[in-house]
């Protein structure tokens, strides 16, 4: 007679136990390893950010606007003339030539021809980090995502990353008008140059990384309009997601989704990553453009 042979059930509990003890030992690697891929692409999206700011500043021998808000500016009284900033003066550089050539430059965000390209929140690819797991592409002036759904005149294409406008706190006392001046590369209508940049542009922080707020309240920044902040706050700071804080109009910090800091692009158009530990003092002399300082180690 024949004996049939096979697991028994404590042999079988056994393996499959073995087997999810290895799926638990691989499953970190795994997704260190993909969030390692993650971070390289987005390293990648400032270096091509970059190297079109410098392209333009070739062409236009100026870097463009960080913002072009005409009304305002911390003395005059508010008003709705928001133009353009550099995340979209810069989009023929970075292949997007075709989107750029459908703005009237003339007219405000949100005036006929550009409210019909701006509210379907046009995406450019490498303005997201892909770290974000915040799935919208629009967001909007005023806080919300997707605020109104597609039509709503203030739903914009949806950026990761932001300019650097002041090493202390930019807005006015009500955090919604910018200032008219600051001492880093991009601010309210700036103009600045490599000329202006006497710090020296390896030395001088030029687009870092941006969260928002609290997840379902704002998720990032709109490019085509308002894409700047300063580093008063630090590196994932108490008014971004990381640091725990809620969105509160501007108030805003530079901040990422990658563990431990967030990466900038500087003058020279490198890109460094940057400790959310990083002290306050040398992160404001990475700021200024003319500040005179002495930068070590960072």
């Amino acid at each position: 007679m024949k004996i049939k042979r096979g697991f028994t059930l404590i042999e079988l509990l056994v393996v499959i136990a073995i087997i999810a003890i290895l799926i638990a030992l691989l499953l970190p690697a795994v997704q260190q390893a993909r969030e390692s891929a993650r971070r390289s692409t987005c390293k990648n999206n400032l270096k091509q950010i970059g190297l079109a700011l410098h392209n333009y500043h070739e062409t236009h021998k100026v870097f463009p606007y960080g913002i072009d808000h005409r009304n305002g500016g911390c003395s005059g009284s508010p008003g709705l003339t928001y133009r353009f900033g550099w995340g979209t003066l810069i989009l023929p550089f970075i292949d997007q030539a075709n989107v750029y050539n459908k703005y009237n430059f003339s007219k405000n965000y949100n005036d006929s021809p550009n409210k019909a390209i701006d509210v379907v929140g046009f995406k450019v690819p490498s303005y997201q980090c892909p770290s974000d797991p915040q799935s919208d592409d629009r967001v909007n002036m005023t806080g919300a995502i997707n605020n109104g759904g597609p039509g709503n005149k203030d739903d914009l294409g949806k950026t990761n990353y932001s300019g650097v406008a002041d090493s202390v706190d930019w807005t006015c006392s009500d955090n919604t008008w910018p200032a008219s001046v600051g001492n880093g590369i991009f601010y309210n209508r700036s103009r600045t140059k490599i000329s202006d940049i006497l710090d020296g542009a390896s030395n001088t922080l030029m687009v870092g990384e941006c969260t928002g707020g609290l997840t379902g309240s704002f998720d990032g920044n709109p490019y085509p309009v308002w894409n700047i902040l300063d580093t008063a706050g630090g590196i994932n700071g108490p008014h971004t997601t990381p640091g725990g804080g809620t969105w509160n109009l501007r108030t805003q910090e530079f901040s990422s989704w990658h563990t431990g800091g967030c990466h900038f692009v500087l003058g020279d158009g490198s890109v460094r990553f940057l400790s959310e530990n990083i002290d306050q003092g040398t992160l404001s002399d990475l700021t200024t453009r003319q500040g005179g300082e002495v930068v070590g180690e960072f």
